[in-house]
């Protein structure tokens, strides 16, 4: 990781080329995507929001030009979508350069995503109705892929599905793009600052302000079941699961317990994603109060 970074930070066209690359990959591999992410990322926090927005531009064009030979007229239509992607990305950075605050900067990402759920709104007025549409027209590929063994099941749940797709939307773009933020602020302290990054994921706290907005939004949306307050309650849960992701890694940290802790939390995610993600919100919620880290730590050898 440290010599692509390191390739990267050569200058511009090789940012871009990777950013390009990977986002081509990203098709056939979709957490590609997030590699793609981080040269915009590790551009702009060490070079300046110019050099971070030429490389947005730059990333975009070779995209179209390496798409060509595949999605042919279509290719314009990749450019536009990864520019799409890349500029948030890009915007975070700035944050996070601007402020030097991780937890800012996350604050500031549930607000984008948020007001890109109510863009579906704004814009298609009852976007269940027209994600219904969509996922309707992709019926050959869920049958092609065997998801569509008994019509009047898959139709049921098409239902269910359709009015959430905004808040799924989103939610899953943002937490590719926090994660080429987070990827490309590693890089940059892989390259400057060797093991910052880690002491500031670690120490990586929200705050109980933005845990009361998030408890009181989830309430709502369990209770009164809208599907714009779902939407949004599935937007900032992205934000708390980075949150409880950063709690496990600080407890493991602080507790000088074995990397095999973490290795077991990953396949523990692997395996039982939804559960696993609704308990990481509900840690990183509860260590706003609880500080659960400082529950964990252990004294210095010699300070017992």
């Amino acid at each position: 990781m440290q010599s692509l970074a390191a390739f990267v930070m050569r200058g511009q066209w090789q940012a871009a080329l990777v950013a390009a690359v990977a986002a081509v990959l990203s098709i056939l591999v979709p957490p590609a995507l997030i590699v793609s992410g981080a040269p915009v990322a590790l551009m702009t926090l060490r070079q300046g929001n110019q050099q971070g927005i030429l490389l947005v531009i730059m990333a975009s064009l070779g995209t179209m030009i390496l798409a060509l030979p595949v999605f042919a007229t279509a290719a314009p239509l990749v450019g536009v979508f990864l520019l799409l992607f890349w500029l948030p990305v890009w915007g975070l950075a700035v944050a996070l350069r601007t402020t030097v605050s991780l937890a800012w900067t996350l604050h500031l990402a549930a607000v984008l995503g948020g007001l890109a759920v109510l863009a579906f709104y704004v814009v298609l007025g009852d976007p269940g109705s027209w994600w219904l549409v969509i996922l309707n027209e992709l019926k050959p590929v869920f049958e092609a892929a065997g998801l569509l063994t008994d019509e009047a099941v898959f139709n049921e749940a098409l239902q269910v599905l359709a009015p959430l797709m905004p808040g799924l939307t989103v939610a899953n773009l943002l937490a590719y793009m926090l994660f080429g933020l987070l990827l490309g602020r590693w890089w940059q302290a892989l390259l400057f600052n060797p093991g910052g990054f880690r002491d500031e994921f670690h120490d990586l706290r929200l705050g109980q302000g933005m845990a009361v907005v998030a408890v009181v939004l989830f309430a709502l949306a369990l209770t009164l079941r809208w599907p714009l307050l779902v939407n949004l309650a599935l937007v900032v849960g992205v934000i708390y699961v980075l949150q409880g992701i950063a709690l496990v890694h600080g407890i493991v940290a602080k507790a000088r317990l074995s990397r095999g802790w973490l290795v077991g939390f990953y396949i523990l995610l692997f395996f039982a994603l939804p559960q696993v993600l609704v308990l990481l919100c509900l840690l990183g919620i509860i260590d706003a109060w609880a500080d659960l880290r400082a529950r964990f730590s252990k004294p210095p050898a010699g300070m017992a």
